[in-house]
């Protein structure tokens, strides 16, 4: 029994495939990530609808492309690959349906993604205080007379707000 030369197996699909949350599936001609108007990121597909797939969704072939494809945009956060580490196979699953209403699938762990996107935002309060705690660090170095001059101006600041607060409590005492 003779064997094939490993370069002589394909090791690649011609296409990925999309499955969609309520089981129909397209093929992937092509897609690249990017933003939507809101600043959220998206990736706009080329796909290649299946027959129960245009059948479902009256997806009619005047609506494709000359390759059969058709665009078809999505949020990243509503994509899960399903088997990221397979070359030969990529399959990705869109919790959502063609149309891009909610499934099952996509109820699934909301509660930890809105968990998620509010870690995200507390990771960029941290990111932008460790940034201005650097510059303050910067300023230090470089012009130790004004970092300290901007230091009892907080300080006022603060100090003269703690005491409006005693003020107002002793009034409302007496």
């Amino acid at each position: 029994m003779t064997e094939k030369p490993s370069e002589e197996i394909l090791v690649s699909p011609e296409y990925a495939i999309l499955e969609f949350g309520d089981g129909y599936i397209a093929l992937i001609q092509a897609g690249i990530e990017g933003e939507n108007d809101d600043g959220q990121k998206v990736v706009d597909f080329m796909i290649e609808p299946s027959d129960l797939l245009k059948k479902r969704y009256n997806i009619k072939d005047s609506m494709l492309n000359q390759n059969r494809a058709l665009p078809f945009r999505v949020l990243k956060n509503d994509l899960i690959p399903l088997n990221l580490l397979d070359e030969a196979n990529k399959k990705w699953l869109y919790i959502k349906t063609y149309d891009h209403q909610e499934t099952e699938v996509s109820n699934i762990g909301w509660d930890l993604r809105k968990r998620l996107e509010g870690k995200e935002k507390q990771l960029w309060v941290v990111q932008g205080e460790m940034i201005w705690l650097s510059e303050q660090i910067q300023l230090a170095k470089t012009n130790p007379a004004e970092f300290i001059i901007q230091g009892t101006e907080v300080f006022e600041k603060s100090l003269s707000k703690v005491l409006d607060l005693v003020k107002g409590k002793r009034e409302k005492e007496e």
